[in-house]
C-alpha cells in the first residue's frame, strides 16, 4: 500500500506536466536552480572542512537545523497548496493510519522541495571529508533527518488545520509566522556586515543546536568528530525521541482527519448593509462596497495591508541602523517607500476578478457595466490604500523632519498608487490567473499556474515602472538636488498623470471587461 501511494504522488506530479507546459518549464527552472544552489554550497563545505572542520561542522549543523526547522514553519503559509494527497481524500478507503502516514510521508520526497531537501542535507556531509566514519554517520543523520522534516511539515499543516476550526484563526498566525520571514534580508545584511566575529560564535551556537529536535540528527556527526560521545549519546535520544513524538502526533491528527474532519465556523450575522451602505446607491457604489468589505475581511486582500506596516519598520529603522556609518544613516533609502507602497497596493486589484471566484457571476447577471466595476474597484482601493501610502509617506519624513520633500513624496506615492490601480483595472479585464479560492491561506499557490503568474504580473510591474518613471525622474532629482522646486513638479505631475491614467484604465478596462464578460466567467471557473 506504501508502494502504491508513493506511485500515486509521481502519477499525479508528472501529470501535471502535461497538463500546463508552463508548470513544466518552471518546474525544470526551479530544480535547475535549486541544484546549482545546494551544489555550490556543498562545495564550500568540502572546501571549508578540509581548512577549517569545527567551523565547517559547525555550519552543518545550524545549515541542517534550519533546513528542517523551515520544513515546520514555512508550509503553514501554504496550507492545502497540495491538496491532491490530502489525507481526508483517503477517508472512504480501508487503509491504516500507520500506512498511510508512512505512504504520504514518503511521497512528499517526490517533487523539487522534498528532493532538494535530502540532497541538500546529504551533502552537508562534505564537511566531514576527513572523517570517513563521521562522514558515514552525517549522511545516515541527513537520510533520517530528511524524514523528520517531512514529519514536522505534516504535523505543523496538521496543527494548523485543527486552528483554524475558528474563523480567521488559520490567517492571523500565518501573519505572525510571516514576520521573522520579512526581517530575514536585513539580519542576513548584519550578519554579513559582521562576517568574522559571528564566526566565532558558530561553533557555540552549534553545540546547543545539536541538542535541539531540529539539530539532533545534524549534530550526530559533528559530536563524533570532535570525539564528545557523550553529546553524542544525548543528541541521539533526543533525535529518536523527537522523532517518535512527532510520529505519534501526526498519525494521531491523521486519524482525527479521517474519522472527524475539521469544520470551519461560521461567521456571525451581519446585521444593516455594513459597507455597501456607506457608498451611494449606484452601480459602482456597489461594487465599492462590497470590495471595501473585501479589503478588510477577506484574509488574501488583509494578508497585505498587515504587510506595509513591517515595511514601514524595516525600512524607516532596520535598514537605516544597517548603514549607520554612511553620512546620512543610510535613511534615504526609506524615501522610496511611499512610491514603492503605492505600487504595490495598486497592483494588489490586478487579480480583483480571479479573486472573487463564482462571485463574479452577480456582477454578470446584474448586468453592472465594465466601468462601473472597474470604477468601485478603484474607490475601494483608494479607501484602503490612500491612508496606507501616506502612511508610508509621512513616517519617514517625520523621522528624519526634512519636511521639504513633502510635496515630492505625496506625488510619488499617490502617483504611483493612481498609475498602478489604473494599470491594474486594465490587466484583470484582459487576463486571469488561478488564486487561492475564498477560505484559502492567501499564502496558498495553486499548483500549475507559477509561470503564467509570474509573466502576467512582470509584465504588469514594468508597465507601471514605464509609467511612473516621469514622476520618479522628477522625485529623484528633488532628492538629488535638494531644490523645492523639482518637489512641487513632482507633486503635480504624479498627481495629473495619475488621475488621467487612472481614469483610461477605469475607462479601457470597463470596455475590456464587457467585450470579453464570458471568457471572463469561464475563466474564473477553471480557475476554481
Amino acid at each position: 500500500m506504501v508502494a502504491q501511494l508513493i506511485s500515486l504522488r509521481w502519477a499525479l506530479f508528472t501529470n501535471g506536466f502535461k497538463r500546463s507546459p508552463w508548470q513544466l518549464v518552471g518546474a525544470i527552472i526551479g530544480a535547475l536552480y535549486a541544484l546549482g544552489v545546494i551544489v555550490m554550497a556543498g562545495v564550500g563545505l568540502a572546501f571549508l572542512g578540509a581548512n577549517s572542520p569545527q567551523l565547517a561542522g559547525s555550519i552543518a549543523v545550524l545549515a541542517s537545523a534550519a533546513v528542517v526547522l523551515g520544513w515546520a514553519i514555512i508550509p503553514v503559509f501554504f496550507t492545502g497548496m497540495d491538496g491532491s494527497m490530502d489525507p481526508q481524500r483517503f477517508a472512504l478507503f480501508p487503509i491504516p493510519s500507520r500506512t498511510l502516514a508512512l505512504g504520504l510521508l514518503l511521497a512528499g520526497f517526490i517533487g523539487v522541495p522534498g528532493l532538494a531537501t535530502l540532497l541538500f542535507l546529504m551533502l552537508t556531509s562534505l564537511a566531514y571529508l576527513s572523517a570517513p566514519v563521521a562522514l558515514v554517520l552525517s549522511v545516515l543523520g541527513a537520510i533520517v533527518g530528511a524524514f523528520f522534516a517531512q514529519l514536522v511539515a505534516r504535523l505543523g499543516i496538521s496543527i494548523a488545520g485543527t486552528m483554524a476550526t475558528r474563523r480567521g484563526v488559520r490567517e492571523v498566525a500565518s501573519l505572525l509566522l510571516f514576520i521573522p520571514i520579512a526581517f530575514a534580508g536585513p539580519a542576513i545584511a548584519q550578519v554579513g556586515r559582521n562576517g568574522e566575529a559571528v564566526g566565532s560564535i558558530l561553533p557555540a551556537v552549534a553545540d546547543w543546536v545539536r541538542y535541539t529536535p531540529f539539530g539532533a540528527f545534524g549534530g550526530l556527526a559533528y559530536s563524533l568528530e570532535r570525539g564528545d560521545y557523550l553529546a553524542l549519546g544525548l543528541g541521539l535520544i533526543v533525535g529518536v525521541a523527537s522523532l517518535i513524538l512527532a510520529g505519534w502526533g501526526y498519525t494521531h491528527y491523521l486519524r482525527r482527519a479521517i474519522v472527524t474532519p475539521p469544520r470551519i465556523k461560521s461567521a456571525a450575522a451581519v446585521k444593516g448593509l455594513g459597507w455597501v451602505g456607506r457608498f451611494p446607491a449606484t452601480p459602482w457604489g456597489a461594487v465599492a462596497g462590497r470590495a471595501t468589505t473585501y479589503w478588510l475581511k477577506d484574509p488574501r486582500y488583509a494578508a497585505s495591508l498587515a504587510i506595509v506596516p513591517m515595511l514601514v519598520i524595516l525600512y524607516v529603522f532596520v535598514i537605516p541602523s544597517l548603514n549607520s556609518d554612511s553620512a546620512d544613516g543610510g535613511f534615504s533609502f526609506a524615501l522610496v517607500l511611499g512610491p514603492l507602497i503605492g505600487a504595490v497596493l495598486g497592483f494588489s486589484i490586478s487579480a480583483d476578478i480571479s479573486y472573487d471566484s463564482t462571485a463574479f457571476s452577480s456582477h454578470v447577471l446584474a448586468g453592472v457595466s465594465g466601468a462601473a466595476d472597474r470604477l468601485g474597484r478603484v474607490v475601494a482601493l483608494m479607501v484602503i490604500g490612500i491612508p496606507l501610502t501616506l502612511l508610508a509617506i509621512l513616517v519617514p519624513l517625520g523621522v528624519s523632519g526634512d519636511w521639504n520633500q513633502l510635496p515630492g513624496g505625496l506625488g510619488a506615492g499617490l502617483g504611483a498608487l493612481l498609475t498602478s490601480a489604473g494599470l491594474a483595472s486594465v490587466a484583470s479585464a484582459r487576463w486571469t490567473y488561478s488564486v487561492p479560492l475564498p477560505g484559502d491561506s492567501p499564502f496558498k499557490t495553486p499548483p500549475g499556474t507559477g509561470m503564467r503568474m509570474a509573466l502576467t504580473q512582470s509584465a504588469l510591474f514594468l508597465a507601471i515602472l514605464v509609467f511612473c518613471a516621469p514622476t520618479l525622474g522628477f522625485y529623484v532629482a528633488s532628492l538629488v538636488t535638494g531644490d523645492p522646486l523639482w518637489s512641487w513638479v513632482t507633486l503635480a505631475v504624479g498627481l495629473v498623470l495619475g488621475i488621467v491614467l487612472a481614469a483610461l484604465g477605469v475607462r479601457i478596462g470597463g470596455r475590456w471587461m464587457e467585450r470579453r464578460m464570458p471568457e471572463l466567467m469561464q475563466a474564473v471557473m477553471v480557475n476554481r
